[in-house]
């Protein structure tokens, strides 16, 4: 039976196909990490079955951890691509520090270069759609009305069902000191971040990021709104609550059958957007590429952040 790999790659802008991004992740050492694979379902495309997966990556060391996730979106290939181009960084800083990496959540939106998940034919307009985000938590996430119940009670696709699962499964081997999720955002006018943590503007590691990104002469969004009218401040935007993978991972109590438990907490949780409209793919892989390279020292910012 074909694999993932063999389905073909909408590389209009260059992006590595599928295959090309899996055998780079395949290279970190498997004396330091543990691969596993997330198998989903079988796609039946053009009359061919394709054995369809996510790989996911842990190191075999274990306590508080960096927790590196990208590629939630199809259309943001960027970070994918950079943790590619930066797989033998990775590698030696996960011999070193505890690390989680999912590094492409949504490979069949990522083919198809839609946002979502769906590969015959994407929608041409959003609205048309049920969404369906690989990285949708809200059967985990407390309803903001009801609070002994979940805000959904099933998962919306199993992407969503298999990565939150995998969170679940691993926080407490792994606590999160960081959480780093690698998105982008192809109706900004700048770029800007989000900070989910408890320390939501004040979080160090989020203002060094977006100083990280204004030196490298990437534009930021200083003031106003983002499009979803969410306040932005100092490049920044705090205080969301959007059912993600993010606010799973910062959530100090969450919902598991129908019984309230404690959250993973994590200490700091940023979302990345850098703008894909303006910007082509090559600046916007070195941008996540320069915040990359700072994780050690994030690492060391969030162990001092007190809770």
């Amino acid at each position: 039976m074909k694999t993932i790999y063999n389905l073909p790659t909408y590389n209009k802008d260059n992006r590595l196909s599928i295959e090309e991004l899996y055998n780079s992740y395949s290279k970190l050492e498997k004396k330091y990490w543990q691969k596993n694979k997330l198998n989903i379902q079988k796609i039946n495309y053009r009359k061919h079955l394709y054995d369809y997966f996510l790989l996911t990556f842990k190191t075999k060391k274990t306590g508080k951890a960096i927790w590196l996730i990208a590629g939630m979106h199809g259309e943001e290939p960027a970070g994918p691509n950079a943790i590619a181009k930066n797989i033998d960084f990775i590698n030696k800083l996960g011999k070193k520090i505890p690390v989680v990496l999912l590094p492409i959540c949504n490979p069949l939106g990522y083919i198809k270069d839609w946002r979502y998940r769906y590969y015959e034919k994407a929608p041409k307009d959003i609205a048309d759609v049920d969404i369906k985000s690989s990285g949708s938590s809200e059967h985990y996430l407390i309803n903001h009305e009801d609070t002994r119940k979940p805000r959904r009670n099933k998962p919306v696709c199993k992407e969503s069902e298999l990565l939150t699962k995998f969170v679940l499964k691993n926080v407490k081997k792994y606590p999160p000191i960081l959480v780093l999720d690698l998105h982008e955002d192809n109706c900004l006018s700048d770029s800007y971040i989000y900070s989910q943590g408890f320390l939501r503007h004040k979080d160090p590691i989020a203002k060094d990021i977006v100083n990280t990104l204004i030196k490298r002469k990437f534009k930021i969004k200083r003031t106003g709104y983002t499009r979803f009218k969410q306040k932005i401040v100092n490049g920044i935007v705090t205080n969301v609550r959007d059912g993600s993978i993010d606010e799973l991972l910062s959530a100090y109590r969450i919902m598991v059958n129908k019984h309230v438990r404690r959250g993973p907490r994590a200490k700091s949780v940023v979302v990345v957007e850098t703008n894909i409209t303006r910007t082509p793919l090559k600046k916007r892989i070195n941008a996540h590429t320069y915040i990359l390279k700072k994780l050690k020292h994030f690492y060391t910012l969030g162990k001092k952040i007190k809770t």
